[in-house]
């Protein structure tokens, strides 16, 4: 008898388990709009690196960056076409061709998507022959903290790997020779400095060194 009543609550408990599982497997997934993952060699994506998806492919994309999952990290890929966007990346260049207008950034091209935001398209043919090259500001900075170099980009730092560029956090002690285009200025204890995404700059005859937070100290 005491065998029997223990197994009709452990049958309940399997068939309540399986029901929630298969509840859970049934809801959509929602892409996250805050991606903060490391994996265990240490590459992972920048703050605030928003997922985006193709088809069944998925990337992450930030400040006109894009990402994708490789067997050691996040690595930097080309705009897959097709990706829709929320917001165009800083400091894009409007361009119209005909009646089709185009939004450039380096050498990503981009339409307005018809449910919203901005969608991933092929440069326009004409742009080869009649549109000028990309600003060479669009490109990325060599910057060396001691023997390491790294590469700026818009804010970002990344460093060459064989298996390409991945993203690294800004290092200390790195000098720019330009800000970021929507780095906002911060003052304290009298002294100017400059932030994006959460990286300080601060101004010296050289460039801008990238320092601690400035309340940090």
């Amino acid at each position: 008898m005491n065998a029997i009543t223990m197994k009709k609550p452990l049958s309940l408990s399997l068939a309540a388990l399986f029901g929630a599982l298969f509840f859970a497997a049934a809801l959509p997934i929602r892409a996250d709009t805050h991606v903060d993952v490391g994996v265990s060699v240490g590459f992972r994506l920048p703050h605030g690196a928003v997922e985006v998806h193709v088809g069944r492919d998925r990337y992450y994309e930030h400040r006109g960056v894009y990402y994708r999952q490789g067997p050691h990290g996040y690595y930097v890929v080309r705009a897959p076409r097709g990706i829709i966007v929320r917001e165009l990346p800083p400091r894009y260049v409007r361009i119209v061709i005909g009646s089709r207008v185009y939004f450039r950034y380096g050498d990503v091209y981009y339409e307005r998507a018809h449910g919203g935001g901005y969608v991933v398209v092929d440069a326009p043919a004409v742009a080869a022959r009649e549109l000028p090259p990309a600003s060479v500001d669009d490109g990325y900075q060599s910057v060396w903290v001691g023997e390491t170099e790294y590469k700026f980009h818009d804010g970002q730092f990344f460093k060459s790997t064989p298996e390409g560029m991945v993203w690294v956090p800004a290092p200390l002690g790195a000098i720019t020779r330009t800000l970021p285009a929507d780095s906002r200025s911060v003052w304290h204890e009298e002294i100017e400095y400059f932030e994006c995404d959460d990286v300080y700059f601060r101004k010296t005859p050289d460039g801008y060194k990238v320092v601690e937070a400035p309340w940090k100290k």
